[in-house]
């Protein structure tokens, strides 16, 4: 029931950006709370990483979500919807062997209007706690991806605008050098996967 509602809502642009307005306004120790409440003690997350590795220095792409006060800034992506059925039932209901893949590649068509291609995953990240939004447990699978279009496409439509945001989550898309990551106001766990986690499971992202 409340995966529909939630649905519902993110189809209705108006209510949607006013309730993303009236949830940035939450401290973040409640609006983890309420997560919590809303949703489950886990939430799956997917995410994508799009590094561009043929310009010096590397790039990655970024967003700007609206709904956060601290910690804007970050990789795309989203949660994992449940199966339809009880949890607490029996039920034949199973969920295809890509599930993960593709609920990020419908997130990041809904939010960024790109198909991605080329899709591995990189980590999960099993994270007890989040310092912007104190709440449930998130399990966060990292993907290396690219923009089916290619790069230089996502590059030139970023700086003619033709690139914009296609969800009322997102406030900006930008490419960012790996080296000037410090620069933005970075999602906690995002920071720590592209600061730490990138360089050491693809030694060709490193910064410098």
């Amino acid at each position: 029931m409340f995966t529909r509602i939630v649905q519902y809502i993110e189809h209705q642009v108006g209510l949607h950006r006013a309730l993303l307005a009236l949830w940035r306004r939450f401290p973040p120790r409640l609006a983890g709370f309420l997560k919590g409440l809303l949703t489950r003690n886990w939430v799956l997350g997917a995410v994508a990483v799009m590094v561009d590795d043929e310009v010096t220095p590397a790039r990655v792409l970024l967003v700007e979500h609206s709904y956060r006060r601290r910690g804007a800034w970050g990789l795309p992506g989203g949660s994992m919807d449940s199966i339809p059925g009880d949890p607490t039932m029996p039920h034949n209901e199973v969920s295809p062997d890509d599930v993960l893949e593709a609920t990020l590649s419908r997130e990041i068509r809904e939010e960024l209007g790109i198909e991605i291609v080329d899709i591995h995953l990189l980590r999960v990240d099993a994270v007890p706690y989040v310092e912007e939004e104190p709440g449930p447990y998130r399990l966060t699978f990292y993907f290396l991806c690219k923009p089916e279009a290619g790069f230089a496409a996502v590059h030139e439509a970023l700086s003619s605008n033709k690139m914009q945001p296609h969800s009322p989550e997102i406030t900006s898309i930008r490419m960012v050098s790996l080296d000037e990551l410090d620069g933005y106001d970075l999602f906690s766990t995002d920071a720590r996967f592209l600061q730490q986690d990138l360089p050491r499971l693809v030694p060709a992202f490193r910064s410098g």
